[in-house]
């Protein structure tokens, strides 16, 4: 995890901290007007820290939900179920408040949201003509397109509720800019040392380009591509560079019935 990506998740546990202290200390040990202080500094908090904007050329996909959304719900489950253990503590009895301390466990349930959030802000995938970098929590991956060992279009589907997580449930793939759980299609590039990444092909708006890049380079054009598609790849290609010619064969002697060089 980059600096980027560190103030992206300060920016939201940060901000929980400050509601939870404002919702629980205006009801308890604090006046209504200092609590809606905290509330506020909780607002200006997430608001106001700087934020890195995707580069220009960067694509992402639609995340689903959105990035808003999954902060929203992520505030909506830690708020509340934080500060009512902390409120109970000081107005029922102790056995009671005891039990309460349970809801820490569902509110314990916004950290990986508000991981999964950070994380997106802070990922995106740019494509140049020899290569594509990869920028995940802030942290930048780039190779060149000679580096891979082989490109694929895969359907890409998750359960239902489960595409918020992909990058807690698959493993294999070293980073996933794939959103929502619907069937798409996404492009798997696999380099030579093993790393997998995976990018939504929706998200890309000349995927062309790309595979023409790709071509040109010498990689074998990604499995799942029509025989209409790759004919037209290699149309472009040639008109832009030419046609490539093949490597001439190296002329063999004749031999004999015994072996021997005619």
């Amino acid at each position: 995890m980059s600096e980027t990506g560190l103030i992206e998740l300060m920016r939201r546990i940060g901000a929980l901290g400050l509601a939870v202290l404002g919702l629980a200390g205006g009801l308890t040990v604090f006046s209504p007007l200092t609590g809606l202080v905290c509330l506020a500094a909780a607002v200006g908090l997430y608001v106001g820290l700087p934020s890195q904007k995707p580069p220009t050329g960067a694509v992402q996909p639609e995340w689903q939900p959105t990035i808003l959304m999954s902060d929203c719900i992520g505030f909506l489950v830690g708020v509340p179920f934080f500060a009512l253990p902390l409120v109970a503590a000081a107005y029922v009895p102790s056995a009671v408040a005891g039990w309460t301390m349970l809801l820490f466990l569902p509110a314990a349930f916004c950290f990986p949201i508000f991981y999964v959030s950070a994380r997106q802000a802070t990922s995106w995938a740019r494509f140049f003509g020899n290569g594509f970098e990869v920028t995940d929590f802030g942290l930048t991956m780039r190779l060149r397109y000679t580096e891979l060992a082989r490109a694929e279009i895969r359907i890409w589907q998750l359960p239902r509720g489960l595409s918020l997580f992909a990058p807690f449930l698959d493993r294999r793939h070293g980073v996933t800019l794939v959103a929502g759980s619907a069937p798409s299609k996404a492009l798997r590039l696999t380099s030579k040392t093993g790393a997998v990444f995976v990018i939504a092909t929706e998200a890309i708006p000349d995927l062309e380009r790309i595979f023409v890049d790709m071509d040109r380079a010498g990689i074998e054009l990604p499995k799942g591509l029509s025989d209409l598609g790759r004919r037209r790849i290699r149309r472009v290609r040639e008109k832009r560079w030419g046609k490539v010619e093949p490597e001439p064969t190296p002329a063999r002697k004749d031999q004999g019935r015994f072996g021997r060089t005619l």
